[in-house]
């Protein structure tokens, strides 16, 4: 990098990609760490450093990006963790400041933003359907632990308005957006929150993870070969409803295949999931089971939102209008979503 003198007037930054030197030097001096090595692992969301520190220790500062929904919702996020932590939940814990503090408020020249240092979370993420299996029991232990959590509530909720009335008005903040896509999604929205209406009464309400697609947790063995799975990234977790959390799953495998409808790898997949979550106690409703093509496309109408919402720091590049058309089509086709096992599958434990 090289030094410059004073940044032109007419520049306005949308955001930082910080260097990782700097990051260390703010977890030496504000966690009394000795880092001895940092790297960038991806800009996205957030902004998230590997670390190393004397002795070995592993760990992973975020440094949060700032989001039109509002302030950042850390002290809900942290107060969870150390809750579902003190409750035997796998989490990757987080890290009090060596004054005690939650978090770390740093001055960007697009704002301010909060870093936040955690333990590391070994293991990889989930492949084998044994490893998918022990993702659903950790999601029902977590479940069943944040039941008593009394902390610091949520700024946000995983509701209707979270999931899909934000995105609404970010379309319609979309610079040129077609009058038609905007018009179609205007229905779109309208029918799958009228359809949340009519199905809420019956659905289970739990504190949501808000991002259990998959990558969000690591699956470790134990000596006994047994696998166990550690959660991790909670910054969009909030109250909800249980399918929401479920069926985040299989909507980032719908996507990241490009696929309209279930294919035999999925459905094994989510036969062991939904198995493994029920083998830790907790319970699926058939109002739960039957919402979750409702809330897979709610799941897709909110992330869809999270990159319009980002246009001036990712570019239009992310949701580009033929795109955005397209999407329309894929969530009706997900209206009719089957997930039952394939025929000849091996039951799920």
């Amino acid at each position: 990098m090289t030094s410059a003198g004073p940044c032109d007037p007419e520049l306005v930054p949308a955001h930082t990609t910080v260097a990782a030197a700097s990051v260390a030097a703010w977890v030496r001096r504000h966690y009394g760490l000795a880092v001895e090595h940092c790297v960038l692992i991806r800009r996205g969301l957030n902004d998230n450093y590997a670390l190393r520190v004397q002795g070995g220790a592993r760990h992973v500062a975020r440094l949060y990006t700032i989001r039109p929904r509002g302030p950042f919702n850390i002290e809900f996020e942290t107060a969870l963790l150390a809750h579902l932590q003190r409750r035997g939940v796998g989490v990757a814990a987080p890290v009090a400041t060596a004054a005690g503090g939650t978090h770390v408020a740093l001055q960007c020249p697009e704002g301010r933003r909060a870093l936040v240092l955690f333990r590391h979370a070994d293991g990889a993420v989930p492949d084998a359907l044994d490893e998918f299996a022990a993702t659903g029991e950790a999601l029902a232990c977590m479940h069943a632990a944040a039941r008593d959590y009394a902390g610091p509530p949520s700024l946000y909720a995983l509701d209707g308005h979270g999931l899909a009335g934000r995105t609404l008005a970010y379309l319609k903040a979309y610079p040129g957006l077609d009058a038609g896509v905007l018009a179609s999604y205007e229905s779109l929205i309208g029918a799958l929150l009228d359809q949340l209406a009519a199905a809420q009464p019956g659905l289970t309400r739990v504190l949501c993870h808000g991002d259990t697609h998959g990558f969000n947790n690591h699956v470790v063995a134990d000596e006994a070969g047994g696998k166990r799975a550690v959660l991790f990234d909670f910054d969009d977790a909030g109250p909800g409803f249980l399918a929401y959390d479920l069926a985040v799953m299989p909507w980032s495998y719908l996507v990241r295949k490009g696929l309209r409808e279930a294919d035999d790898v999925l459905r094994e997949r989510w036969a062991h999931y939904l198995a493994g979550y029920r083998a830790a106690g907790g319970v699926v409703g058939d109002a739960d089971r039957a919402a979750l093509p409702l809330f897979i496309q709610l799941r897709h109408l909110w992330n869809l939102g999270e990159g319009v919402s980002r246009l001036h720091h990712w570019g239009t590049s992310v949701a580009p209008e033929d795109w955005l058309r397209r999407q329309v089509e894929v969530m009706a086709a997900w209206k009719t979503l089957d997930l039952a096992p394939p025929a000849g599958a091996a039951a799920a434990p």
